[in-house]
């Protein structure tokens, strides 16, 4: 059984590190957040990871509820039995032992998961995905990945990396992706690719949550957001084709952007596969605390298997 008490939660994303501390409810307190610093090297990452985690753990026992445990998720490709971060584009980091860098420093069993791996199972069990035995899990953050579920699994493919959305190639292949080929999803359709489409084409730069507030305003606007769903809704046709999900969700930040995100690119995704009907597609209720939550359930996973 999973332990009960508070458990630390920690993201790791491309643009902000994040950690909480949840109760058995799912409630958080004591949340900070710090930037990702990814332009000094894997070394100032994960200092600054372990720095951030110490310090919510500290002000946990400080608050008279110390942390039972911990889960910490990444992006890239994870090794969660080893406890290894094996690679990660964005940050950079190769065969981190990260478990036990963190295990060591925060002196609490701690499990290490892949971010999108861990939102899918907050979103199977609290959020859009709960009762669905086959979904596609589509996380649209700073980058693109997804969770597959199949007859109530998570599909864990051969090398731990099914769910790749957003190196599908569907998008300009003029455009060279940070991963080294072209043409990526998630170059257009992530909230990274929101920013850059936009100051491409008008020189200023804003965030993606400030795109899509001026999308009844602003026709520049407007026509890039016309370029991000139609790109998504092509690799979601391709994610259909193979998984046959009956629901696709959209996590993540720039999921928050509700209907004006889900529409266009749901009449897109039918539009794609005019010989059979597409699967619902719904934004997650979790919006960006999918990641957290599921850190906070490996967490709780962890905290048990070193109690039992």
């Amino acid at each position: 059984m999973a332990i009960t008490g508070p458990v630390l939660a920690v993201d790791v994303g491309g643009t902000s590190i994040k950690a909480v501390v949840l109760d058995d409810t799912g409630s958080e307190s004591l949340r900070r957040a710090v930037p990702t610093p990814f332009a000094d090297g894997p070394e100032a990452v994960l200092d600054a990871l372990r720095d951030l985690a110490t310090d919510r753990a500290t002000a946990a026992a400080a608050a008279g509820t110390p942390v039972r445990a911990a889960g910490v998720v990444v992006p890239g490709v994870v090794d969660p039995e080893a406890g290894i971060a094996r690679y990660a584009s964005n940050i950079g980091w190769r065969d981190v032992p990260l478990r036990d860098v963190m295990t060591s420093a925060l002196g609490v069993p701690t499990a290490i998961g892949h971010d999108v791996h861990a939102a899918g199972l907050a979103e199977m069990t609290s959020g859009a995905a709960t009762g669905v035995d086959d979904a596609l899990i589509v996380v649209l953050g700073t980058g693109i990945a997804s969770v597959v579920v199949s007859a109530g699994n998570v599909v864990r493919g051969a090398t731990g990396t099914p769910g790749e959305l957003g190196h599908i190639p569907v998008g300009n292949p003029q455009t060279r992706c940070r991963c080294g080929a072209f043409g990526c999803t998630e170059m257009f359709s992530s909230a990274r690719g929101v920013s850059r489409l936009y100051a491409e084409r008008t020189g200023r730069t804003l965030d993606a949550a400030e795109i899509v507030a001026r999308l009844q305003t602003d026709s520049d606007a407007s026509a890039v957001w016309q370029e991000v769903t139609d790109t998504l809704a092509r690799a979601l046709v391709c994610g259909t084709l193979l998984t046959d999900p009956a629901r696709i969700v959209l996590a993540g930040g720039l999921a928050q952007a509700g209907d004006a995100l889900v529409i266009p690119t749901a009449q897109a995704l039918a539009a794609g596969m005019p010989w059979r009907s597409a699967p619902e597609l719904v934004a997650s209720p979790l919006g960006a605390r999918a990641g957290i939550l599921g850190a906070g359930i490996l967490a709780r996973a962890a905290g048990s298997e070193r109690h039992a």
